[in-house]
């Protein structure tokens, strides 16, 4: 055999080789597209119940009673820190905040601090790895 026809026996591998593959993918994210419309379908049917299913009770119960924030106390800052922060109107604000995205329990605010750049850094880092 000469070195042409191995080359090319070669050649003829690779193309094989690389035709397979990539009708794998294709076939592979193929799937992965009719899955997600699948359960995009699957996840609005369900929406579609549990919207109708609230809008029935809501149509049966009466409207909640409002509930009053806990009291906001306020926060005696200490000479010796620095970051801490003593706006009574930036305290119930924050401690408002807290609240609406509490399930209800008591909350009260004693201090609220600055994260300093290095925590802020961290927490970002931990939080939004990519």
């Amino acid at each position: 055999m000469s070195i042409s026809a191995i080359l090319a026996y070669g050649g003829q591998v690779t193309a094989i080789g690389l035709l397979i593959v990539f009708t794998g993918l294709f076939i592979i994210i193929g799937c992965i597209y009719l899955m997600s419309a699948l359960f995009k379908m699957g996840g609005k049917a369900a929406e579609n119940r549990a919207r109708r299913k609230a809008e029935r009770a809501a149509a049966k119960a009466e409207p909640a009673p409002v509930e009053t924030p806990a009291p906001v106390q306020e926060v005696v800052s200490a000479p010796e820190q620095d970051d801490l922060v003593t706006d009574p109107q930036l305290i119930a604000v924050i401690a408002a905040a807290i609240a609406a995205t509490d399930s209800g329990r008591t909350l009260v605010v004693r201090s609220v601090r600055r994260a300093s750049g290095w925590k802020r850094a961290a927490r970002e880092e931990a939080v939004c790895r990519f």
